[in-house]
């Protein structure tokens, strides 16, 4: 069974990053897929007490992230990823898992200013203006597809947690 969790985990991880790189969004459908084979992984082999932590973490984790939602630093679609992650994950997992998504979404937001900047940068060659390139970027707002590496650090840390046991 944990095969098969992992494996579901994967591909819900897999188009839940690719809608983000796509849309910026995250579908509440993939959210609750994720909580759902978090709650399958506890209760299957009757682990209800770290079945119950999991869930009292994931809930914190939501809570946090509400509040980094509304500073603006995360999107909705992240808050709701990241919780029902940490649920999945379960307490053991979730410290590792936040240091190696916090380190992954640092690297992606340096992929995402290098490429909007060599976007700037091509766009104003075509144009034949220097100050182009720099027309407007200190008042741009990019958006970071987060659930990227959300993505990635999640199935990583569940198939670390796999091997372990």
């Amino acid at each position: 069974m944990p095969e098969l969790i992992f494996v579901a985990a994967v591909l819900v991880y897999a188009v839940a990053a690719a809608q983000d790189l796509r849309q910026r969004r995250i579908s509440n459908l993939l959210c609750v897929a994720i909580l759902i084979l978090g709650l399958a992984r506890w209760i299957m082999p009757m682990q209800l007490d770290a079945g119950a932590w999991a869930l009292g973490t994931g809930a914190a984790v939501f809570v946090v992230g509400t509040i980094f939602f509304h500073l603006g630093w995360l999107g909705g679609g992240d808050v709701k990823l990241l919780a029902a992650s940490v649920v999945l994950l379960g307490v053991s997992g979730t410290p590792d898992f936040l240091v190696l998504m916090s380190i992954l979404g640092g690297v992606l937001a340096l992929v995402v200013l290098m490429h909007d900047r060599l976007r700037r940068l091509v766009k104003a060659a075509r144009q034949g203006d220097a100050a182009a390139a720099e027309d407007g970027s200190a008042q741009r707002k990019i958006q970071l597809p987060y659930g990227v590496a959300i993505a990635i650090a999640a199935p990583v840390i569940l198939f670390l947690q796999h091997q372990r046991a």
